[in-house]
């Protein structure tokens, strides 16, 4: 009798174990949720911030915005400065960052969202804008931005040759004419010369990788130099 007992303890022990065992086995797992990108608010893309605080007639503070993203518990604030391309970098938890800058003097930034949960980030679109100062009468060109080809991109050009068109905008209006550089090898870009419209045919080869980039001149002798863009043939 007692040997029964026993083995029916046994058995039902084992049987609890189980349905232990399989009901941990079906909870869902815990979905970690990708931070979102931000967007970008203040100062405003190709425009002169005349806004605020003036420290001295070279530093003045400004503060940048941007909307809170999704799914995102810090950011950072990616800042350029466009005649040293020096770098800085601000880790930010709220959605506004207060930053001295040069005065006279273009920059442009960006931000990254991240997240506790999760090793993915999310940037934002990369904006340019001119901090004012007193007595700055003519302003340097923004740097021209590839429309197409599209950087990093994979294309078909069926005759042979394909078009670069750029866009460039500078806040005097003045903008003169454009240098192109081109080529196979980004250490060595041919100048293509010096032309008025913001577009240019280029012979191309299937299975190469093309790099170009546009220098913009303005009335006043001011110039800016693209970042360096890429596309291959296919």
């Amino acid at each position: 009798m007692n040997l029964k007992i026993c083995l029916s303890s046994f058995i039902l022990l084992g049987f609890l174990s189980s349905c232990s065992s399989d009901s941990s086995d079906d909870l869902p797992e815990a979905v970690i949720e990708d931070p979102v990108s931000s967007l970008l608010v203040f100062p405003e893309n190709h425009t002169e911030c005349n806004e605020g605080i003036v420290v001295s007639d070279t530093q003045s503070k400004v503060t940048f915005l941007w909307n809170a993203s999704e799914n995102t518990d810090s950011y950072e604030l990616v800042l350029t400065k466009f005649a040293t391309s020096e770098v800085s970098n601000f880790d930010v938890i709220a959605n506004s960052k207060e930053i001295s800058l040069e005065r006279g003097t273009s920059y442009e930034w960006y931000v990254i969202s991240k997240s506790l949960e999760s090793a993915v980030t999310a940037k934002s679109e990369t904006y340019e804008f001119f901090n004012a100062a007193p007595g700055i009468v003519s302003h340097v060109p923004f740097s021209a931005e590839a429309m197409a080809p599209e950087n990093n991109s994979i294309i078909t050009a069926i005759s042979g040759k394909i078009t670069l068109n750029w866009e460039a905008t500078d806040i005097d209006n003045d903008i003169k004419d454009y240098e192109v550089f081109f080529g196979v090898n980004k250490e060595e870009l041919e100048n293509k010369g010096v032309q008025s419209v913001s577009n240019i045919e280029v012979d191309v080869v299937s299975g190469f990788t093309y790099y170009w980039m546009i220098k913009t001149n303005d009335e006043n002798n001011n110039t800016s130099t693209s970042e360096l863009f890429s596309f291959t043939i296919n």
